[in-house]
């Protein structure tokens, strides 16, 4: 019986893809694993195929949300109520899935670290310890998302392509529709924007000029960009008891 979901978007990178995904299939819980290939052209796909997960190819690129509006709107229609999204820089602990799914919490993320010796052991980290570590900044490269979420506040928006400010832009909606997205100190792996690291010069230029569009799109939407202090202020505890009273 599959008791979870993880979605993968990979853009290239097979190696790293690689590792995400033999640590997607060794959750300590039965997990149901996607990975939408975003138009790789190093092989990824065949890859794949040698693999026992679910897999979708994207003939021509899309934006990272929606990657994750395809994968999620799968899951959603066949019945699952929540799903752990990840990057295919990454790599889990076992109990990733099952400590978050019992969190309980709408939307809850894991934090980053460097290397496998920090992620520590499946015998260190409980429900009730990670409570205690709540904090209010989630981490959108490992992040468990349950369906009553996208039903309040809608799908991630498209239009960042190819990708970077789309977690700002859902950050401040969940905020708005009275969504507490946090995350605890449940440790992964992250490589780190290996999709532009690697990327070939023209890729890589293609990428930060997307992103540079982005972030402008998103001042243009909400009065600043992220990471300022103007950009900390949209979560502010009287801008969200004042739109608490407005929903009210």
């Amino acid at each position: 019986m599959v008791a979870g979901s993880i979605v993968i978007v990979a853009r290239n990178n097979v190696e790293y893809t690689k590792a995400a995904v033999r640590t997607a299939i060794d959750q300590d819980v039965p997990c149901e694993v996607m990975v939408i290939d975003n138009c790789s052209a190093d092989g990824t796909m065949d890859w794949l195929k040698t693999r026992d997960v679910a897999r979708f190819f994207n003939p021509v690129q899309l934006s990272l949300a929606a990657c994750w509006n395809q994968a999620l709107k799968i899951f959603w229609r066949i019945g699952c109520e929540e799903a752990l999204v990840v990057n295919n820089d990454v790599e889990l602990r076992r109990d990733t899935y099952r400590l978050l799914r019992s969190h309980g919490g709408p939307f809850v993320t894991c934090i980053s670290v460097r290397n496998r010796e920090e992620m520590g052991t499946v015998e260190d980290r409980h429900v009730p310890t990670l409570y205690a570590t709540e904090r209010p900044h989630p981490d959108f490269s490992c992040f468990l998302i349950r369906k009553e979420v996208t039903d309040r506040v809608g799908w991630f928006d498209e239009k960042y392509f190819p990708a970077f400010c789309e977690d700002c832009d859902y950050h401040v909606r969940m905020h708005r529709a009275g969504i507490r997205a946090v995350a605890v100190a449940l440790p992964f792996v992250h490589h780190g924007s290996q999709t532009l690291r690697t990327a070939e010069s023209g890729e890589r230029q293609r990428i930060e000029r997307g992103a540079e569009r982005n972030r402008e799109r998103f001042r243009e939407i909400y009065g600043c960009r992220p990471g300022t202090p103007e950009y900390e202020k949209l979560f502010d505890e009287a801008s969200f008891g004042k739109v608490l009273r407005m929903r009210a």
